[in-house]
């Protein structure tokens, strides 16, 4: 079961990396209509930019959340071994 968990975690970890490579292509500038001259309609807009790079902070500290619950698990783990 946790083997299956993991397998589920990294599914959604690579959705969440695709998603965020996308929205911060678009928030910086970098995509399909970064070298075209279309005007000011083409392209994501200020305000699609902001609501991207704030989502893209709420993953990250989500992320940094879950890697530090990691570590403390880890940690815990070590420490049961080696009292043992």
């Amino acid at each position: 079961m946790h083997g299956h968990m993991h397998g589920r975690r990294s599914r959604v970890a690579r959705r969440m990396m695709m998603k965020r490579r996308m929205g911060m292509m678009a928030a910086m500038g970098r995509g399909p209509w970064a070298d075209a001259d279309h005007g000011d309609s083409w392209g994501p807009t200020a305000e699609e930019k902001l609501r991207w790079l704030e989502e893209y902070q709420r993953d990250l500290e989500q992320e940094t959340a879950d890697v530090a619950s990691r570590i403390r698990d880890l940690r815990a783990e070590v420490e049961t071994t080696t009292d043992a």
